[in-house]
C-alpha cells in the first residue's frame, strides 16, 4: 500500500505538480499583476465564466438563422451537447481529485485572490473547460483571423484564472484539454441530434 501511495506522489509531482513549476508559474504570474492589470483580469474572468452558456446557446441560434450554412445549423448542437458533457466530466474530476485551490496552499504568498470561488476544488478549472467548449464550437465559423483571436480570448481566460489566485496553470491547461476533447469527440452526437430535430420540423 504504501509503494502504491508513492508511485501516486511521484505521479502527481511530475503530471501535475511539473515538478513544482505548476506552483512557481502561478505564484509569479499572480504576483506580477499589478493593480490595474487585476481589472482586466476580473474582466476577462467574467467573459469566460459557464454562467455566459445561456446566452452563447442564443447568439449561436441566431447566427445559425442570419448564416444559413451547415457548420452554422450545427453550432448550437455541437454547444449543447458538447458543453453539457464537458461540464459533467469537470464536476465529476473536482469532487474525484479534490485539488486545492492556490489560496488553501499559498495564501499568505499570493498578491491577489478571487473572493468567492465557484467551487471548493481547482482541478479542472471550468473556466477553461467552458471557453475551449466554446472556442470548439465557434472554430469552424470563421477564417483565421477569427480563429486567432479566438485562441487569444482562451489564452486571456486562462491567464486571468491564474492571475486571480483561483488555478494552477495545470488546471486551465486540463479544463483546455477537456473542453476542446468533449465538444470533438461529441460531434456525431450533436450532428444525428440536428438531423432528429430537423426531421421532427419537417413533419410538422
Amino acid at each position: 500500500m504504501a509503494t502504491g501511495a508513492g508511485e501516486m506522489g511521484l505521479l502527481r509531482h511530475w503530471i501535475y505538480d511539473w515538478g513544482g513549476l505548476n506552483a512557481q508559474m502561478m505564484l509569479w504570474i499572480n504576483r506580477s499583476v499589478s493593480a490595474d492589470w487585476i481589472v482586466l483580469a476580473r474582466s476577462f474572468s467574467a467573459l469566460g465564466s459557464y454562467w455566459g452558456a445561456p446566452l452563447m446557446g442564443l447568439l449561436l441560434l441566431s447566427w445559425r438563422a442570419v448564416k444559413r450554412s451547415e457548420p452554422a445549423a450545427l453550432a448550437p448542437f455541437r454547444f449543447g451537447v458538447g458543453v453539457l458533457l464537458a461540464m459533467l466530466l469537470a464536476w465529476t474530476a473536482k469532487a474525484a481529485f479534490a485539488m486545492p485551490r492556490p489560496s488553501d496552499l499559498y495564501a499568505n504568498d499570493m498578491a491577489w485572490m478571487l473572493g468567492a470561488p465557484d467551487s471548493l476544488y481547482a482541478f479542472p478549472s471550468g473556466h477553461a473547460v467552458y471557453t475551449a467548449a466554446v472556442v470548439a464550437c465557434l472554430w469552424p465559423l470563421g477564417s483565421w483571423p477569427f480563429r486567432l483571436l479566438l485562441l487569444a480570448f482562451a489564452a486571456a481566460i486562462g491567464w486571468s484564472r491564474v492571475a486571480l489566485g483561483a488555478h494552477f496553470p495545470a488546471d486551465v491547461v486540463a479544463g483546455f484539454l477537456l473542453g476542446g476533447v468533449c465538444v470533438v469527440a461529441t460531434h456525431g452526437w450533436a450532428a444525428s441530434l440536428k438531423r432528429a430535430t430537423d426531421r421532427w420540423r419537417a413533419a410538422r
